[in-house]
Parts: structure tokens; C-alpha cells; sequence
């Protein structure tokens, strides 16, 4: 996390300062920084501005009535879970009003100095880029952390929003939880939701002497209540279908003899804390059930009367969180374009391969799909709606390797989170992980990547305990492994358990044929973008294309074809450097170095060449460059250039 917090501190401040986004930076935030600039929000403030007083807040609480009473209960019981652990909640109205706020005091006093408060406006208009305004706008739940707010007095802390709606679908609302930007965590986000899920199956319920009850069978989590001798006085209906028990044998359980690794009777005489998002193993019956647990002491009068523990299956907001970070595979094999008998062949033994639970090794050039493929065997497989994690082995810093992969326990080393953080592993769970550039994981990682293809189990750095996964492994590396073996920087018995299924991909050389159905593909994507104007690619171009071996493969297809595309007018028209550069076959060496110059510049050179060509005869170049008499006199104009026809 404080890499990250350092990162989109230093993008924020190239955007604000520079006009620079990095390209790294969430799609979601990046959008919002840039519509905030649109609406000209003062980066420098972050406060609240303008804020409801008197009969205005009035009116507006009065408007919201329905939603303040069908909320508070949920809003309550979220504040009773985080009590103490520096967050604060708010309940927002559609228009972006803050109409209801529950937090420590602390917490609070910071609020207010931001003018975070009931009647304040926390639209992006209003404030920037901001969880409330963002999650109302995109209408789907978001998290920001530090420099990802617009405004830089928000940069100190996190913000975890989803919205709600009505039976209806129409957003009515926004559910909001706050603190200190070192405390940000997934399942803050899957809280979160969870509350507003909670909030929206409340707007069909009629209010009455049984909104209790009602509520506490209906809420999305499990609940379990205990008085102060431990005994189950009560638990919900959500708890008994994850305990897969009836309620007459549940309540009669020991809650210590199925919650293991929490101290309950030290929260009960209160030398013990409340336990706030833990991962927890409730052990019922033989089996053990992965949760996310909090269990808060009920207090009346300063009196500890009883426990409440809520909880719900990891898997659960795992899948959530995922959804949210996009954990998902967007391509099918619908979408590998091919005529070639040797793709065609891969595609029909890819398809084979998806339908078992083999691990997968794709070998290939860069370039060539190896995630495409990774990404239709997922979605083609049983586990198509499972998460699809994808990580870039070679990207990872070696001392981060292993927590990244198999995550970490609290105070397993300086830096780490309080509360621990799963792995890619962990996320992946049910689903697939795709792990990119395989052959650059060191070999001690390789080893315990073994023993996690041999059991399906992880241990996490600083753990004591292995938990049992179920998730396929895809590996995919533009070396040749065999080699690597051969010079001791892979490990032979992981190569064969990890290629159980093995697929090698084709170079776009050897698919030639391939190429006239790719560039009508780009094409196509090309021109649904610019609905303004439609090009083509004639003939003569795409012998040009074919011409050339393509050492990048299709990735340097697509990127030499949307290059053309943006700098042609009708008809894709390769520039001279490009000619030179690109599309020339070099017979000596596979790699082409193409000159990256400003555009401004290539433009001017092209232009001037044209000239050259047809002896300073101004109508006849632009014919040459498919561009109108009028369009070349405004670009002569424009870069200075001087020409009188011969």
C-alpha cells in the first residue's frame, strides 16, 4: 500500500502540474481527474463549499425520510462493527447531500474541518474526485485512496462508497465509510456494499413491530448472538445456509468449540478488543468454512451484556472485490481471428484443455496472444464465472514475489498491513490465475509454486496454518523452458507439472494469411471509434503489410495499424519513415528499429517529401498524400512551408 500511495501522489501531481496521466493510474479515476478539470475544480481545496443550513437541510432530510429510517438500522449496526477503528459512515441522498454521519469523535473533528458534514455536497462538481460523487456517477461502488481524491485536503484519506436504489433500480442514495488513507483494505469496499445491498432489500419490507426480526433474518451477512455466558441466543437465517445447519442443532453449538482463534471471553470482560474484518475458520461437523468475521461486545450502560459476530464466506468478497478491481476475462475464442489450420488446430485442442482442470503452460513469442488464449480458456471452462487474476511475473520486485503471490499474516514483516492481505492466490480462488512471464520467477519461488500445484494449499508469509484452494494454474513465457532448465533457471519438475497441457503459439510469419483478416479487424475497431469518418485499406497498402516479418507479432500489427489509421486521411497511406522502418523487409535481422518523433514533426517531413516528389507541385502532392488542395495549403501554412510549382 505505500508504494501505491507514493505512486498516485507523484501521478496526481504530474496531471495537476503537468497535464500528464499516467497511463497506470485506475481507468475510473483517471476519467474522474480528467472530468474534474473539465469542470474546473480547484485541486488545491477538497473541502466541502457548499452546505445546507436551516430550512433547507430541513426540507432535505424531510424528502429523505424514507431512506434516513429504512438506513439507520444498517448504518448502525455498520458503526457498531467499526466503533473505535478511526472510520466514519455517511448516508448521502442522490443529489450528493450528506444527510446522516456516524463516527468516533476523532474521526468526526477531521470531518468537520473538511466540512464533511450533514448538508454538505459531495458531488465531483462540487469537490473532485471523491468515493461519494464517483460512486454516484459511475453508479457502481468505488474505493479512493490518498492522491486519488481531485481535491489535495482529501489526500490524507480513504473513502470506500456504493450506491443504492430502489426497487426499481433508481439510485436513491449513496452509503459511505471514511478514515485515514493508511487504513484502506478491500473489504472495506465489500462492507460497504454489503451495507447498501442490505439497505436496498429494506425498501420493499412495510415498517412494523417486525422490521427486527425481519431485518435480522434478511441481512446479506451471517449473525450470530451470544449472551454473556457465550450461549447462542439467537442466530439469522444467512448463518444457518453458510453453517449448512438447522436453527434447532446451531443453537445449541459452543461457539468456542467452532470458532478457534478468538478470545471471547476476554472481549467479554473487556481485556480484549472487537475484531473487525478478520479471516476466521469456523470448524462445523468436520468441515471448515473460510470467513470474514467481526464480533463486537453489546454494552448497555457501560455493561458488556453479550456478543454479536457477523460475518460471510471469504469467497464471497473476494468475488466481490474482484468484480469491483476487474478480476474478470474480457476475451472468448470467438474473439482470436484466424484462417491459419495451425491456429485453428490450437483453438480446438485450447478448447479441450479449458474443459479439464489441467494446468496449462501457453509458450510463444511477445506478441502472439498468449493472454487472449489464457482469457478463452477461462471463460470457456467451468470456472468462467470465477475470478480471472492475472499477474506479470517479471514486474514484481523478487523480495515481493512471495507475498504477492501467496499474501501475508499481520506483523509478518515492517510495513506489513494490521490485518494481513490474501495473495493472487488467495483472490483467484474458484476461478483461475494467470501467471504471465512464468520463467522469470526466482527459484525459490518456483519451488513453493510447486508444492501449491501438488495440494492446492498456500501458506501465507508469517502463517502457521496451509488453507486449501481451488484454483487452475495458466502459465505463459515468450522463453523457451527447456533451455532455461538446461542452464539451471527453471526447475524441471515444475516445467512438467506445469505443463500438464501444453500449448505453443504461432508467429504471425508463419500465419501470414492471417494478416488481411487481422487488419479488416483493427479496421473495423477503428472506424466503430470514429463514427465521424470511415477509412479503408486498399490493396496495395496491405501487400506493404504482408511484406514485412513482424517481429512484434500481432501486437506490433495492431499498433503499426492504429498509427496509419490516425495519421492517413481516407485511405491508410504509410508514412516515409515508416516505409523505411516498418515496412521494408530487412533480410539481415529480425528486429526494425522505428524513430519515435513527434507527430507535428512527421507530419512536416511527410509533407515536404510529398513536395519533393512531385517538384515543388502543390496540388499533385496533396493528390499523393489523399488529402484536399485547401487541407495542404493549411498545413504548409501551419508548419511554415514555402513551395512554387516548377
Amino acid at each position: 500500500m505505500e508504494n501505491y500511495i507514493k505512486f498516485i501522489a507523484k501521478a496526481w501531481k504530474d496531471f495537476i502540474e503537468e497535464g500528464y496521466l499516467n497511463s497506470a493510474v485506475r481507468p475510473e479515476i483517471a476519467e474522474s481527474w480528467q472530468r474534474c478539470k473539465n469542470y474546473e475544480v480547484d485541486p488545491l481545496n477538497g473541502r466541502g463549499n457548499s452546505i445546507l443550513t436551516g430550512s433547507s437541510i430541513a426540507y432535505r432530510l424531510e424528502e429523505n425520510e424514507d431512506l434516513i429510517s429504512i438506513a439507520k438500522p444498517v448504518v448502525k449496526s455498520l458503526y457498531d462493527i467499526v466503533a473505535g477503528s478511526g472510520f466514519v459512515i455517511m448516508l448521502v441522498d442522490k443529489e450528493g447531500y450528506v444527510i446522516e454521519s456516524l463516527g468516533d469523535r476523532k474521526i468526526l473533528k477531521r470531518a468537520d474541518k473538511l466540512k464533511f458534514v450533514v448538508g454538505s455536497l459531495w458531488t465531483e462538481r462540487e469537490v473532485g474526485t471523491n468515493a461519494i460523487g464517483t460512486a454516484l456517477y459511475l453508479d457502481k461502488p468505488i474505493q479512493t485512496i490518498g492522491a486519488e481524491h481531485y481535491g489535495v485536503k482529501q489526500h490524507s484519506w480513504t473513502c470506500s462508497a456504493a450506491p443504492i436504489h430502489n426497487e426499481d433500480g433508481d439510485v436513491v442514495g449513496c452509503i459511505n465509510m471514511s478514515g485515514n488513507y493508511y487504513d484502506a483494505h478491500l473489504h472495506t469496499l465489500g462492507i460497504v456494499t454489503v451495507a447498501a445491498h442490505a439497505i436496498e432489500t429494506q425498501f420493499d419490507l412495510t415498517i412494523s413491530n417486525k422490521l427486527m426480526n425481519t431485518t435480522f433474518d434478511s441481512v446479506t451477512e451471517g449473525m450470530i448472538v451470544l449472551d454473556n455466558k457465550l450461549n447462542i441466543k439467537k442466530i439469522n437465517d444467512k448463518a444457518l445456509n453458510i453453517l449448512n445447519m438447522k436453527s434447532e442443532k446451531a443453537i445449541k453449538l459452543n461457539i468456542t468449540s467452532i470458532i478457534h482463534n478468538v478470545d471471547f471471553k476476554n472481549i467479554l470482560n473487556g481485556r480484549a478488543d472487537n475484531c473487525n474484518d478478520i479471516e476466521c475458520d469456523f470448524y462445523v461437523e468436520g468441515s471448515r468454512i473460510k470467513c470474514l468475521i467481526s464480533v463486537l461486545a453489546m454494552k448497555v450502560k457501560n455493561k458488556i451484556i453479550g456478543i454479536v459476530i457477523t460475518f460471510r464466506e471469504c469467497k464471497y468478497y473476494h468475488k466481490l472485490v474482484k468484480k469491483v478491481m476487474g478480476y474478470t476475462a474480457s476475451y472468448k475464442f470467438d474473439h482470436i481471428v484466424t484462417a491459419n489450420s495451425k491456429m485453428k488446430e490450437i483453438i480446438k485442442f485450447a478448447k479441450k484443455a479449458a474443459r479439464s482442470e489441467c494446468n496449462i503452460l501457453i509458450e510463444g513469442e511477445s506478441g502472439t496472444g498468449k493472454e487472449l488464449l489464457a482469457q478463452s480458456i477461462h471463460n470457456y471452462s467451468d470456472r468462467c464465472e470465477g475470478p480471472f487474476v492475472a499477474i506479470n511475473c517479471s514486474s514484481i520486485p523478487r523480495e515481493l514475489v512471495e507475498s504477492e503471490l501467496f499474501g501475508y499474516e499481520k506483523g509478518a514483516f515492517t510495513g506489513a498491513l494490521k490485518q494481513g492481505k490474501p495473495g493472487k492466490f488467495e483472490l483467484a480462488d474458484g476461478g483461475t490465475i494467470f501467471l504471465d512471464e512464468v520463467g522469470e520467477l526466482p527459484l525459490d519461488i518456483q519451488s513453493k509454486l510447486l508444492r501449491v500445484l501438488d495440494n492446492n494449499k498456500i501458506t501465507r508469509v508469517g502463517g502457521t496454518y496451509e488453507k486449501q484452494l481451488n484454483v487452475r494454474v495458466i502459465g505463459a513465457t515468450n522463453r523457451v523452458l527447456k533451455d532455461e532448465i538446461k542452464k539451471k533457471n527453471f526447475r524441471s519438475d515444475l516445467y512438467y507439472r506445469l505443463s500438464v497441457m501444453n500449448i505453443k503459439t504461432v508467429p504471425l510469419r508463419e500465419r501470414k494469411e492471417d494478416i488481411d483478416l487481422l487488419i479488416k479487424y483493427f479496421m473495423e475497431e477503428l472506424n466503430s471509434k470514429n463514427l465521424c469518418k470511415k477509412k479503408v485499406a486498399e490493396k496495395a497498402y496491405i501487400e506493404k503489410i504482408k511484406a514485412y516479418d513482424w517481429p512484434g507479432n500481432v501486437r506490433e500489427l495492431r499498433n503499426v495499424i492504429e498509427r496509419d489509421y490516425y495519421l492517413s486521411e481516407d485511405k491508410m497511406v504509410p508514412l516515409d519513415y515508416l516505409e523505411k522502418e516498418v515496412y521494408e523487409k530487412n533480410v539481415s535481422s529480425n528486429q526494425v528499429n522505428i524513430s519515435v518523433l513527434p507527430m507535428d514533426v512527421l507530419e512536416k517531413e511527410n509533407i515536404e517529401n510529398a513536395l519533393e516528389k512531385c517538384n515543388g507541385n502543390i496540388l499533385k502532392a496533396a493528390k499523393s498524400l489523399n488529402i484536399s488542395r485547401s487541407t495542404m495549403y493549411r498545413k504548409m501554412k501551419k508548419y511554415g512551408i514555402k513551395s512554387v510549382s516548377k
